[in-house]
């Protein structure tokens, strides 16, 4: 039921898709910018991937979601599945090797951003692309494996298309699915910065489809007047505000993100929408913050605390993105030792704040089975624990930040000790 491109208008099944799996036809990739939404909705790849969920098979382009459900950790297919009901689609339609065209749409209108965050990529971030470019052209100290990675990263920056959403085919697409599209995500690099948003929003309200549901995934760093107001106009959608840290860490490993600019965009999201529309907090679960849990969920309790009955209507829940790449950023890494001392602390937790609304004992437990599997080898965890320091060393040199003074917890105990 959906399609999703990537920030260089490229085509995949979802935005979960971790590797370059795209959609292609007689061996040619797609994309949005030249391709028809009709070639690309009934393309051979696609087909193909009906007909294995058809028949129970696993596409290898979900391989993120499955690995996840066999740890018993919840995918974002799973999530997917969970929300179905309230989007008003008949599923049945869509089991089938050629459905009607797609109802949910996710779109990435480059890489357009305003932050370096440590777990991005070129491909998501112009501000990540600029500073890696700087630093593979000019760091003599910089380690072969992460040189010979960026390397590679920055070709493909450099081959991409990053104004394909400028094409006439792309907008003709919009024009064919504004009506009846039943689900439209944003993000980015940074929606809210990104004009082209809000004209796409604007073609569905001029279709007469203000029920369609928005979401978009957002720093909260940037607050555009005219990208909200423009947002306020459709019935009903969620905000997915990326927060993964408090404070100065969270300007750390989100970087240069200035914590006061997120705690007054988030309220003035709750002044401008309704309380039935949902807040997801996301938190990357990841080396820099594999102990941090307790924090940041005691920052949301704490903040929610502060608004009356009414405001505290509205579902807040907070979940972790858990990641598998790069591996240097992999929880998974981190001894064992020092995973149980996570794993105690995220089981003792109890809010210090009793505020309804408030999911997050889910996320919660997603954490603590990450934090118990065993699958990687020792040496594996060794070498990468090792390219951890070699990658986060760099980014201080360059940024002139100190990884070890921000998280004294994690030198001390996790890098000290190997």
């Amino acid at each position: 039921m959906n399609l999703n491109s990537n920030t260089e208008g490229s085509v995949k099944l979802c935005c979960s898709i971790n590797h370059n799996i795209h959609a292609t036809q007689d061996g040619r990739e797609m994309n949005f910018a030249t391709d028809s939404i009709e070639s690309m909705w009934n393309s051979e790849y696609m087909q193909t991937v009906r007909q294995q969920m058809l028949n129970g098979e696993r596409p290898e382009a979900c391989d993120v979601c499955w690995r996840l459900e066999d740890m018993g950790i919840q995918s974002s297919r799973q999530s997917a599945f969970s929300e179905l009901k309230d989007l008003d689609i008949h599923i049945k339609d869509y089991k089938t090797t050629k459905p009607p065209l797609p109802n949910s749409l996710e779109l990435r209108l480059g890489n357009f951003c305003n932050l370096r965050c440590n777990s991005c990529w070129s491909l998501s971030s112009d501000r990540v692309m600029n500073e890696r470019r700087k630093i593979y052209n000019s760091d003599k100290n910089l380690p072969q494996w992460l040189n010979d990675e960026w390397e590679h990263e920055l070709t493909l920056a450099d081959n991409a298309n990053w104004n394909w959403w400028m094409s006439d085919e792309f907008m003709n697409t919009m024009k064919k699915l504004a009506p009846n599209l039943k689900r439209l995500y944003l993000t980015g690099g940074e929606p809210t910065l990104i004009k082209r948003n809000i004209e796409i929003m604007q073609m569905l309200l001029d279709a007469g489809n203000n029920q369609c549901y928005v979401a978009l995934t957002t720093n909260l760093t940037n607050w555009n007047e005219v990208f909200f107001n423009t947002l306020s106009c459709f019935d009903n959608g969620e905000f997915q505000i990326s927060i993964d840290h408090i404070k100065e860490k969270n300007h750390y490993v989100r970087y240069p993100t200035q914590w006061k600019h997120i705690e007054e965009n988030l309220q003035k999201l709750y002044y401008k929408f309704p309380t039935h529309w949902k807040v997801k907090h996301y938190t990357v679960f990841q080396t820099y913050n594999y102990d941090a849990v307790p924090e940041i969920l005691d920052w949301v309790f704490h903040h929610r605390s502060y608004w009356d009955e009414k405001e505290q209507q509205r579902l807040y829940i907070w979940s972790p993105i858990i990641l598998e790449s790069p591996g240097f950023l992999d929880v998974r890494i981190i001894q064992e030792e020092y995973k149980n001392q996570a794993i105690e602390a995220i089981k003792s937790f109890k809010p210090k704040h009793q505020v309804s609304n408030i999911w997050w004992e889910h996320g919660a437990e997603q954490c603590i089975k990450i934090l118990q599997d065993k699958t990687l080898a020792p040496e594996y965890c060794a070498e990468y624990r090792q390219k951890f320091r070699e990658y986060t060393d760099t980014l201080d040199r360059h940024r002139g930040t100190v990884w070890y003074q921000t998280f004294p917890s994690l030198a001390e105990k996790v890098f000290l000790d190997g």
